[in-house]
């Protein structure tokens, strides 16, 4: 019995699949041509299920051992309800579901998902978790940022720019920049990174990591470049 089972093979699916090892998991999919197409990527464990998600069939798959179960449908209602089935049927599963809708999030959570994975809305805490495990990090950017423009970035602070000597709560990257601060690595303290918080200082040479648009990253760094060069003057 393998330790994994992910749902579907549409888009999102995919990007877990091509990281996960094919040792680990299997594939379980309701749709024939997700199914001809798995194949077709060499998965030879794939499970063909009835379209209605139903309770005996989940149960024949071994779901009440599985210890990992990753929803991916694209449909966001059957994937809700493919994730509340199965929380039903194992109470001790790790539940993780993609979801690209703000409205469902707290569905999940009451349908008892462990994590969400919403690529509209990271929130620090759900980072904090990723960035204490490596492998969860590459596998949170595979299925979170494929298909966006959204990237991680570290951008260092340039001596006599508008961010050196400033609290992150005073310069509203996330406002200005359309930014999510992530963590901040403070040289003079260690190399390690900490996480964002409201009183975080900035200093010349402090590497600050961020989620958000190349453009909006690109942007930051050049205005920070150009402040630099006026106030030095």
């Amino acid at each position: 019995m393998k330790n994994i089972v992910l749902f579907g093979y549409g888009a999102n699916a995919k990007a877990v699949a091509r990281y996960l090892d094919k040792k680990e998991f299997f594939l379980v999919i309701f749709d024939e041509k997700e199914k001809e197409d798995a194949e077709n990527d060499g998965y030879l464990n794939v499970e063909l299920l009835d379209e209605q998600i139903l309770d005996d069939d989940l149960i024949e798959i071994g779901i009440k051992e599985i210890k990992i179960a990753i929803c991916m449908l694209e449909e966001e209602a059957r994937n809700m309800f493919l994730a509340l089935s199965i929380r039903n049927l194992n109470q001790n599963i790790e539940l993780i579901a993609k979801s690209n809708d703000k409205e469902y999030e707290h569905r999940y959570k009451l349908a008892g998902v462990n994590q969400i994975i919403n690529s509209y809305e990271i929130t620090a805490s759900r980072i904090d978790s990723i960035l204490k495990k490596p492998i969860t990090l590459e596998f949170i950017h595979n299925i979170v940022f494929k298909d966006n423009d959204l990237v991680f970035a570290q951008i260092e602070i340039i001596k006599n720019s508008f961010l050196d000597g400033r609290y992150l709560d005073e310069v509203e990257i996330d406002k200005n920049y359309n930014l999510i601060p992530v963590g901040i690595i403070d040289k003079e303290k260690s190399d390690n990174l900490e996480l964002v918080l409201e009183n975080n200082k900035l200093d010349a040479e402090d590497i600050l990591v961020v989620i958000g648009d190349k453009f909006e990253i690109e942007r930051l760094k050049n205005d920070m470049k150009e402040f630099a060069k006026w106030h030095s003057q």
